[in-house]
């Protein structure tokens, strides 16, 4: 997903289909979240249990002498593993692919989600411990969510999935959050949920649609106000990132369409031709572009929902911030001379605000508040194996 440090999400290839989970049997209280909550027994094991894949490399070039296909590396003396310099939990799988060595660690759900939690929040101060916390239980109902046997691995270690450092990321504010929420997850209709999450909504979040334009919406991942009630502020404010602006000369805003606009639309890859006009053809209903129409002397092309993030890059390469934006343009001889992005927000926009969760947290709101919040319609439920 995306992280608060990193801040950008490639396009998810689908939202995952809902698993089939058995009835709720009992009720019993979330630590610090207060009320009551649905236990779920007999599906999934308890974080301690619960054993996840997650692929390091899918195409390892080469193995170190020490391991080799088809073993499974076990914990040295200081009971970890390594994999180019860093340290796991668990074990290490070695198998070899048409592509090269897929290296799978595996390990306690636990164990995981003290190598992802820090990485996607971030180092919080004590009053912001709620949107550890509520970090956590997000990135842990993500991973019970994509729970895979159909192949040799759960999840990516990458933005893909998770971010996931393993053992050298581990703090101790997280390791407390991962504590003090043990085997709480979000439900919806008593299952579990796929829960996106991202660095700044910029003022409210996104449907699914509204990005993933080629994915179904859900009934809990709709547009939720970041608005501070009775403030023209937002408890995203804090973030570096809640308004920025990108500009673009001539030469750079043709070089990033000649090398991108064709991966997302039938432009040609090479011959694209001056820029001409670039419109905005819809807004969707948190406020985002819906579609931009991006006019060049070989044609005209559509670039839709997150489409246009990864075409308007910077000259570094780095994706466009989010699709929460107005421009403005400047032409001179029929050609885009200047192109200039005011935008809000930083990531995909679906899901938790991150940002937005350290906000509620510093207002004093707790972790289940803030996720029944991002994810409206849903509960907090505890897996007890």
């Amino acid at each position: 997903m995306r992280s608060i440090q990193a801040g950008i999400q490639p396009r998810h290839a689908l939202i995952a289909s809902i698993i089939g989970i058995a009835a709720c049997v009992s009720l019993s209280p979330p630590p610090r979240g207060g009320g009551t909550v649905p236990v779920m027994r007999g599906v999934y094991k308890r974080g301690s249990e619960q054993i996840v894949r997650i692929a390091l490399e899918t195409a390892a070039k080469e193995l170190p002498p020490e391991m080799r296909a088809g073993t499974v590396i076990q914990p040295s003396s200081d009971g970890f593993v390594s994999w180019n310099g860093k340290r796991y939990r668990g074990t290490l799988a070695i198998s070899q692919t048409d592509t090269g060595y897929l290296v799978v660690n595996n390990l306690p759900m636990d164990s995981y989600l003290r190598g992802v939690v820090p990485l996607e929040i971030g180092n919080r101060t004590a009053a912001e411990m709620a949107a550890v916390e509520a970090q956590a239980v997000a990135a842990r109902t993500y991973a019970y969510k994509h729970l895979n046997s159909a192949r040799a691995f759960d999840m990516y270690s990458t933005v893909q999935d998770q971010v996931y450092g393993g053992a050298n990321a581990e703090k101790p504010q997280s390791d407390a959050a991962i504590a003090s929420t043990a085997d709480i997850i979000v439900l919806y209709n008593g299952r579990p949920i796929t829960t996106p999450y991202h660095s700044t909504c910029g003022g409210t979040t996104a449907a699914v649609s509204e990005v993933w334009y080629d994915q179904p919406d859900e009934p809990y991942l709709r547009p939720v106000s970041d608005k501070i009630p009775g403030t023209d502020h937002f408890y995203c404010d804090p973030s570096p990132r809640f308004s920025w602006t990108q500009n673009y000369d001539a030469a750079t805003l043709r070089a990033v369409m000649e090398r991108y606009l064709s991966v997302y639309t039938n432009a040609p890859k090479s011959g694209l031709g001056r820029i001409t006009d670039i419109r905005e053809t819809g807004r969707t209903r948190s406020g985002r572009v819906e579609a931009l129409s991006v006019r060049t002397e070989s044609g005209t092309y559509t670039l839709r929902g997150n489409d246009i993030r990864f075409v308007l890059r910077d000259p570094k390469g780095a994706i466009l911030n989010s699709t929460f934006f107005s421009f403005d343009q400047d032409k001179s001889g029929g050609e885009v001379s200047a192109f200039t992005v005011n935008g809000r927000g930083y990531g995909h926009g679906i899901g938790m605000c991150q940002w937005g969760a350290i906000g509620r947290a510093r207002a004093g709101q707790n972790y289940r508040t803030i996720l029944e919040t991002y994810y409206p319609g849903t509960t907090i439920g505890r897996i007890a194996g």
